[in-house]
This record gives C-alpha cells, structure tokens and sequence, in this order.
C-alpha cells in the first residue's frame, strides 16, 4: 500500500503529490460526446503518481476536456475540492469547481461495480469534474461533468475514453456519468469483459449510444432494453434543457426588449411635455407681444391727431407738409429793371475788387 495525491491503492510506494490539481480555463469553444451546446475548454496537469502507479503521469500532456455545472459537497462523499484555481475573466466564468475519484471507499451508485471493472481491466481509478457555469443570461446555474477514463499504461494498452454533459446538479451529474462510464468500459472491451461478471452489463459506444448485449439466460434481452429506455430519456432530458434555455434567453430578449419600449414611452411622453410647456411659454408671450404692438399704435395714433406736431424724431421741431413746399425761383429770370440807368444809358454795377498792392 502507498500514499498518494489521490488515496490509497496498490502498487510502488511514492511521495505524495506536493499539491492538488491545478485548473487553468482556456478562452475555447468545444463540444465533446454527443453534447452539442458549446462549454468551456479546460486544461489541467495531472499529479504525480495515478491509482494505477505507473510512472509515466509526469511525461504525459496536460488533459484537455470540457467542464460545465454546481451543488453543495454531500457529507457522506469523500470529494478533493480544488482550492487553487487560476483562471481567466471571461463571461462563463465558473462559480463552483468539483472533483471526484474511485478508489477512496465511496458507496455512490455504480461506483463499486465501475471501480471493480476499472482493476480487471488494469486501468488507473477513473475521474470526474464538474464545473458550475452561468452562462445562460440569468438563467439557472448549470453543470459541466466530465467523465476520465484513462487507459491502461502498460502493455497492452488501452484507450483513454474521456466524455462530457450538462446536467443540473452536481450529485445527478455525477450519478450519470458512472452509470455511463461503466456502459462505456464494458462497449470497448467487450472481449475482455466476456469471462467476467460484467459480460451482461449494458453497453455504450464511443458516441455514447446502446450497444446490442448477447442474451442473458434468465433476463434475455431485458438489461439492454432498459439501457436503450434509460439512452432516450437522457436524450430528451438533454433536449427539454437546451429548449428550456433557448426559451428563457427569447424570453430575457423579450423583456429586456419591453422594457426598452416603456423606456423610450416616457422619453417620447417627456418630450412631448416639454414642447407643450414650450408652445404654452410661447404663445404666452406673443400674446403680451401683439398687447404691446397694439399700446404702441394707439399711441402713435393720439400723436398723430395731436395739433402740437410733435415730431417723435426731432423732438419739439414742427412737421412740414407737402403743402408748405414752394418751389426755388429761377435765377435766369431776375428782373433788373429796379435799378436805374445812367445818362450815358450804362448801368454802373459796383464790384469790390481787391487790388493787390
């Protein structure tokens, strides 16, 4: 027995690992399985030392998949909650980030039977994460599961089998997964799993899908026909969410559509008040205008039928009429016969000339 990040189980004593997982969130889209909604791409590194102690998890990349959803830990679990998460600021953001492992004692639901499988198969102890997402504008919080099935390191090796889905809670997540998990190992090694206890298990494909079981001899073909019922509901539950959230984001559309309507309602009715109360204020003073114009004529009027002549541009001077025009004499018509004429019948005419000296 050995200590390790992840529990106790057989194999080569190691050092334990000198910290948890650490989750990095990548800005990538990514579908995964038979999910078709997009969800978030994250990256991990493993720690050092698998449950199947092999040597080769400091070697291998960092495990790429897609996590999305949240709940509270349930007491009786034993979870390894990341603590230290570097993550990105991007609108998914995840609120909640879970992680669980077989191999630590746990009693879930087809946890002994998928851990039991996983030792006769020499595969390391699966995981699964779950990331609790809020991407579904103001919708309710969702989660990510993703299930890891690493594959057998030694000779022969196996196929890793990494899958992913929403759900919307954590222990219903979680719950699915290991009922898929273990469908999934017994599709994919159907020729090692023939001599076993799990030869009648139900089956799943790479695409998740039911896969035909060879005849029980009490059941018959009862084990895979309910797997096949229990594929469909899955199926129609997957359907029911992502029209649920289409619907509630057209109906956040609507709304937010509504109430920019009511918005621009009142700006349009506050205009409005505000060209009323300016034709009010307008009308107002060309009223007391057209009272002024009138006061001002009137008394033009009583100036002009006054006899004074007061002429309003040039103060007390009196008014001139076209009557009191004469015309300017002709200077070409001058009558000379006032003056007499002298004995030599000259007119002497006396003209001041200036003799200069």
């Amino acid at each position: 027995m050995c200590q390790c990040a992840h529990g106790k189980h057989p194999g080569t004593p190691r050092a334990p690992a000198p910290s948890l997982p650490r989750v990095t969130l990548a800005p990538t889209l990514c579908t995964s399985g038979r999910t078709t909604s997009p969800c978030i791409a994250w990256t991990w590194p493993l720690a050092r030392g698998n449950a199947a102690g092999d040597d080769h998890d400091d070697d291998r990349p960092p495990r790429t998949c897609s996590l999305p959803s949240t709940s509270p830990l349930h007491p009786s679990l034993v979870f390894t909650t990341i603590t230290r998460v570097s993550v990105a600021r991007t609108p998914m953001e995840p609120t909640n980030v879970k992680f669980y492992q077989l191999g630590n004692g746990g009693d879930l639901i087809f946890e002994r039977d998928l851990d039991g499988l996983s030792e006769h198969l020499g595969r390391p102890h699966p995981e699964f994460h779950g990331v609790e997402v809020n991407d579904q504008h103001g919708g309710e919080l969702q989660w990510v599961i993703t299930a890891d099935l690493r594959g057998k390191m030694e000779p022969p090796t196996s196929e890793r089998i990494l899958f992913s889905f929403r759900e919307s809670s954590w222990m219903d997540g979680l719950a699915r997964a290991l009922q898929e998990a273990l469908a999934r190992l017994c599709g994919q090694n159907v020729v090692a799993v023939l001599a076993s206890r799990f030869a009648h298990h139900a089956r799943r494909d790479a695409f998740g899908a039911p896969m035909a079981v060879q005849m029980h001899p009490q059941l018959r073909h009862h084990v895979d026909h309910l797997d096949y019922m229990l594929f469909q509901t899955q199926k129609e539950l997957d359907n029911s969410r992502g029209y649920a959230n289409q619907t509630h984001f057209a109906l956040t559309q609507h709304g937010e559509a509504i109430r920019m309507l009511n918005k621009d309602r009142k700006s349009l009715r506050l205009q409005r008040a505000k060209k009323d109360a300016t034709i009010v204020r307008l009308r107002a003073k060309i009223a007391a205008l057209e009272i002024t114009v009138k006061a001002q004529e009137d008394q033009l009027r009583e100036i002009e039928d006054d006899d004074g002549g007061i002429d309003l541009q040039g103060g007390g001077a009196f008014l001139s009429d076209d009557d009191d025009f004469e015309e300017d004499e002709d200077p070409e018509e001058v009558d000379y016969e006032f003056l007499e004429a002298a004995e030599d019948g000259i007119i002497p005419i006396d003209v001041d000339v200036d003799v200069e000296k």
